[in-house]
């Protein structure tokens, strides 16, 4: 079975076995002919494989997350039946958190991806054009302009993650999996979190 998760920007591709993280054109390209489940958040995306390649198959009306929020992305909604409870922190091109208790989605919220942050910096002022330092230290104030600007980000992200999380367990995933889940002591990193909830939403919707 493979799998496909479809973002914005990019495809994240799943054999069972690794993960590739592709572009839609070489995603699309590649697994053409192949039999693939997919759930997409890009509607012009999914406009182009009906037309290329339309034995795909889109299960991104297949909710069977049992929550009260509005608007839940479907790759959040997978991220989240990929864990019965927990925290999910997907770091991408937005940061999302979400958490989960006895398989249910209490609820959670959405910051700009750590690129993001960086270039509403840049935006401000020149003099904050500055590299993320991910290992600056979190429990001292920072004494210069490019440790002030990584403290801010990554300060903010732990502390209302960790306010949150309390003792759940997290779970990281995304792009920048690596920066996120450093600054999260006893954080893991899953990338195949999203395909976990997948597999469930493809099971319950034949069962």
């Amino acid at each position: 079975m493979i799998l496909c998760d479809i973002g914005n920007s990019r495809m994240h591709v799943y054999d069972g076995i690794s993960v590739r993280h592709l572009s839609h054109e070489e995603g699309i390209a590649l697994f053409r002919e192949s039999e693939l489940f997919f759930i997409c958040v890009n509607d012009s995306v999914r406009e182009r494989i009906g037309r290329e390649a339309p034995g795909w198959i889109d299960i991104s009306q297949r909710h069977r997350l049992k929550t009260d929020y509005e608007g839940l992305g479907i790759d959040r909604e997978a991220a989240c039946l990929g864990i019965e409870d927990g925290v999910v922190v997907d770091a991408g091109s937005a940061i999302t958190v979400d958490v989960m208790e006895k398989g249910r989605h209490l609820g959670g919220w959405i910051w700009p991806g750590l690129s993001a942050w960086l270039s509403a910096y840049r935006d401000v002022s020149e003099k904050l054009a500055v590299e993320l330092v991910s290992d600056v230290e979190l429990d001292r104030l920072p004494l210069k302009t490019e440790d002030a600007v990584s403290f801010a980000i990554l300060a903010s992200v732990k502390t209302m993650i960790q306010r949150f999380a309390r003792e759940k367990r997290i779970v990281v995933t995304g792009g920048d999996a690596p920066v996120v889940a450093h600054i999260l002591p006893g954080a893991e990193i899953d990338e195949t979190i999203v395909f976990k909830g997948m597999k469930k939403m493809i099971k319950d919707s034949v069962c």
